[in-house]
């Protein structure tokens, strides 16, 4: 799906399955990052309450958080898209041929009058 770190392919190398179906199709997974990065946020902040404040000092422990989090944004960003990719597969057009490769690799049930 990715290849780069921020850069999608447009189509699938295997399927030929176009990922960005219309303009601003990934503007869901947005939603999706939001969820991943305020969850991952919190238990960071948890943990660094617990086991880095004590030793090392409130200031330290937030550098700490924050550099993690940072170094996890572009892998939030990459999970959000193709969780949100995964979630809209079954909204895809019966008529597009791709869709019959992807069902058929994935073990998908075929879709009725297609």
């Amino acid at each position: 799906m990715f290849r780069g770190l921020f850069s999608m392919n447009a189509t699938c190398s295997v399927c030929g399955h176009r990922f960005e179906r219309e303009p601003g199709f990934f503007q869901g997974a947005m939603y999706v990052s939001y969820t991943l990065g305020v969850g991952e946020a919190l238990v960071l902040t948890l943990a660094a309450m617990f086991f880095l404040v004590p030793a090392i000092g409130l200031g330290t422990a937030l550098a700490c958080v924050v550099a993690v989090h940072l170094a996890c944004v572009p892998m939030l960003f990459r999970y959000s898209r193709v969780i949100w990719a995964h979630v809209n597969i079954g909204t895809l057009d019966p008529s597009d041929p791709s869709l019959a490769t992807i069902r058929r690799r994935s073990r998908l049930p075929p879709v009725e009058g297609a």
